[in-house]
């Protein structure tokens, strides 16, 4: 079929397009065709990229997560190295301290001890010290140093003189009992407490004896007088007499004591006369 003028043109522009896309399109199948293997390829190719990115990311977060994981270790150990350190030091202060505690406390308990055995040794020695040891010569050695010094002093001594010094000795022994208990607790040798009542009844029990010690004296003294025919009796009614005149010089004498206690004075030796003693031989009396 024949087209004439512009139309004819027209379809052979239109075929001639047609004949061009289809060998265009041929062209580009055969293209596809073609070019399939290299796509594939391709494909793979990314897909081993795309694996070996994940695999080194993988790897690098790992990696990341093992280094972390090594530091956080490491920090661990090091914080547990620091706290076993800290741990060693306070034990090591610890135990520095105990000792140091264990040392002051034995040096105080020493201390203790020595204090404590230095007061028990000073309340003992304190005790000792006022310890009163009731002689039973502690008057008679009272009286003979009285005479002593009366016969030092007279180149004798007589009736008198023996009667005058028991009163002083008495009065001088009370004194010393009353200034003892004046402030300070006394005490017996075997640690019982000595009372100023108990010594005085203790000083009037020695004076008893004394009487009855010079009765005694004077009565042998005459005794041997009588029998060597020196004297025509035994002087038994001044002998009894010398009893009484050594109770009134114990009496003088502690009034004595009472006036010179209130004024100060001295208590010493006065020349009192008692009894009818004196009309004793004086050779009864002297001694040494």
């Amino acid at each position: 079929m024949a087209i004439r003028g512009v139309g004819q043109n027209d379809y052979y522009n239109t075929m001639t397009a047609a004949k061009s896309s289809e060998g265009m399109n041929g062209s580009e199948k055969t293209n596809d065709v073609q070019d399939l293997p290299k796509r594939e390829e391709m494909d793979a190719h990314r897909k081993e990229l795309y694996a070996r990115s994940q695999d080194s990311s993988y790897k690098k977060t790992s990696e990341g997560k093992d280094r972390k994981k090594n530091q956080l270790e490491e920090y661990l150990e090091e914080r547990m190295q620091i706290k076993r350190q800290q741990k060693e030091l306070l034990d090591e202060k610890s135990v520095k301290s105990e000792r140091q505690r264990n040392r002051l406390s034995k040096a105080w308990t020493d201390e203790w001890q020595m204090e404590k055995a230095a007061s028990a040794y000073e309340a003992v020695m304190d005790k000792l010290s006022h310890t009163v040891v009731q002689s039973a010569t502690s008057f008679s050695d009272m009286r003979a140093g009285i005479l002593q010094q009366v016969r030092e002093d007279t180149g004798q001594y007589g009736y008198s003189d023996i009667v005058n010094a028991c009163g002083l000795s008495y009065a001088r022994l009370y004194s010393e009992i009353e200034q003892r208990h004046e402030k300070e607790t006394h005490y017996q040798a075997d640690g019982a407490v000595l009372t100023r009542e108990e010594e005085i009844k203790w000083l009037d029990m020695q004076y008893e004896q004394e009487v009855e010690w010079q009765k005694s004296c004077a009565r042998i003294a005459a005794q041997r007088e009588f029998f060597q025919g020196k004297i025509p009796e035994v002087p038994t009614k001044e002998i009894e007499e010398l009893g009484d005149s050594l109770y009134q010089a114990k009496d003088a004498y502690m009034k004595l004591y009472q006036e010179n206690r209130q004024s100060g004075r001295t208590l010493v030796m006065q020349n009192y006369r008692f009894g009818s003693g004196s009309r004793l031989p004086g050779r009864f009396w002297e001694r040494g």
